[in-house]
């Protein structure tokens, strides 16, 4: 189903026969976010708590469109170009709450910078307006992988922001019992 139409790009319904293309954008798109993350974070934290050996990264990304798929495929879009997917929106909504919210969305790099990703987030927000919902929220980095993406929801309008931060420690390399670290 069509949602709509620029030039000759469309926004529309995924389906089944796209999650080739829609896995290997994701991989594209998010693995900048991937290595940021890991080097925030420290290879050593990241392997002992968010990498899962029976899920490999990329793998764990793609199922998370494929799980929000199977169970709402209408929460799935793509942007296509002559059978070309070159960019994607996933979103929830949350009636019962009163909002939505955008899940996990990518432009191929020779895409981007063109509006592409403020032209599939208004047409959610739009989306979310007709179905009643008051709010909007999308959870997003404060690294340099993100701007693009902090770009694109600034520009749709998105102004409130609630910035949190995640502390770890090594507690290998530092004692919590010494007292002499106070």
């Amino acid at each position: 189903m069509i949602i709509s139409q620029k030039n000759q790009v469309i926004l529309r319904h995924a389906t089944e026969k796209d999650f080739p293309q829609i896995d290997e954008l994701t991989m594209i798109c998010y693995s900048a976010i991937y290595e940021s993350f890991v080097e925030m974070v420290g290879k050593e934290i990241y392997k002992e708590i968010y990498h899962k050996p029976d899920l490999p990264w990329p793998k764990s990304k793609t199922i998370q469109n494929h799980n929000l798929f199977a169970e709402h495929p209408d929460w799935l879009w793509v942007l296509e170009e002559q059978d070309l997917i070159f960019g994607f929106v996933s979103f929830k909504l949350k009636p019962e709450k009163n909002y939505g919210i955008f899940d996990n969305s990518g432009v191929l790099p020779a895409y981007a910078g063109q509006g592409w990703g403020k032209f599939m987030y208004r047409q959610v927000l739009k989306f979310f307006k007709s179905t009643g919902l008051r709010f909007a929220l999308v959870e997003t980095g404060l690294d340099d992988a993100h701007i693009p993406a902090r770009r694109a929801y600034e520009g749709v309008g998105f102004d409130h922001q609630d910035l949190i931060t995640m502390y770890y420690q090594d507690l290998d390399k530092n004692n919590p019992s010494s007292d002499t670290q106070e």
